[in-house]
């Protein structure tokens, strides 16, 4: 199995474009198929919620291109209230600081603005 430690790794390993989420989206899904992690999109996670990847094992994967850095730490936190979600990643052009675990779960992060310089 693919933890999310593993996924972060693969993903920090991947050219990711800054500028375009939807570009952001498709190039996170195919490193993802390139490493071998099975995952859905857009997979509804709640009432008002609808996570960008959701990997096996309930490995939550959400893209930011740019992106208001409060804005961001609220949406994870919804996400970390979520009983499918147990851990997130959060890959972003945003620079960002993050604790080690939001509600209890895990969050990694994979920052494409230091890849791109």
């Amino acid at each position: 199995m693919t933890g999310p430690a593993d996924i972060t790794s693969a993903l920090r390993r991947a050219r990711l474009p800054v500028g375009n989420e939807s570009a952001l989206q498709e190039a996170l899904g195919r490193a993802l198929e390139r490493a071998g992690v099975a995952f859905e999109r857009e997979v509804r996670i709640s009432a008002a919620d609808r996570i960008d990847f959701l990997a096996a094992g309930g490995i939550g994967i959400e893209a930011k291109a740019r992106y208001p850095r409060r804005a961001i730490y609220r949406q994870l936190e919804r996400y970390a209230q979520q009983d499918a979600i147990t851990s997130l990643i959060l890959v972003t052009g945003t620079a960002i600081g993050l604790p080690a675990q939001i509600n209890g779960k895990p969050i990694y992060h994979v920052s494409i603005g230091r890849a791109s310089l």
